[in-house]
């Protein structure tokens, strides 16, 4: 259990150093927090930006605690940002400028790229979501079943 504490807080340095040499680098999302803009198994490109240039509405990605990030920017406050999960209900603890790995441009879904900005749509199935763990269940059902009937056979 140590021992993947470890290697997960050096593959969060390993694409920060990354993120911060080459300028960017491309992710593979794995969590919910950003359903429905961001699904599981998106290809996210993080660049590297400065934190004052950040703005309300953008996607970070930051790391803390060895485990790396990707929310939305709700609120900045001098050298703090308050992010949160489209899909969580509360805000997040305050990211320092520090903490800060990139800000995502741009989202690869199914080898196409998806818009960053939520439509209404988004935001609405993210309000519900928020409130819901069923209703986040079923849409996860109802993605895979999709994806499972428009797989191209290899």
């Amino acid at each position: 259990m140590i021992r993947e504490a470890h290697l997960e807080a050096a593959c969060c340095d390993l694409v920060a150093e990354v993120v911060r040499g080459a300028g960017s680098a491309n992710l593979k999302v794995t969590g919910l927090s950003m359903f429905p803009a961001i699904w599981p198994g998106d290809v996210l490109t993080v660049r590297s930006q400065s934190p004052d240039l950040l703005e309300p509405g953008q996607i970070i990605l930051y790391r803390r605690n060895g485990k790396l990030t990707a929310h939305r920017v709700i609120r900045v406050s001098g050298d703090e940002l308050i992010t949160q999960g489209d899909c969580v209900p509360s805000f997040d603890q305050p990211v320092h400028a520090s903490e800060v790995v990139g800000q995502v441009a741009g989202i690869c879904r199914n080898s196409r790229m998806v818009k960053l900005q939520q439509s209404l749509g988004q935001r609405a199935a993210a309000w519900v979501l928020r409130r819901s763990a069923w209703c986040t269940r079923i849409l996860l059902h109802l993605h895979a079943a999709v994806q499972r009937f428009t797989a191209v056979p290899e």
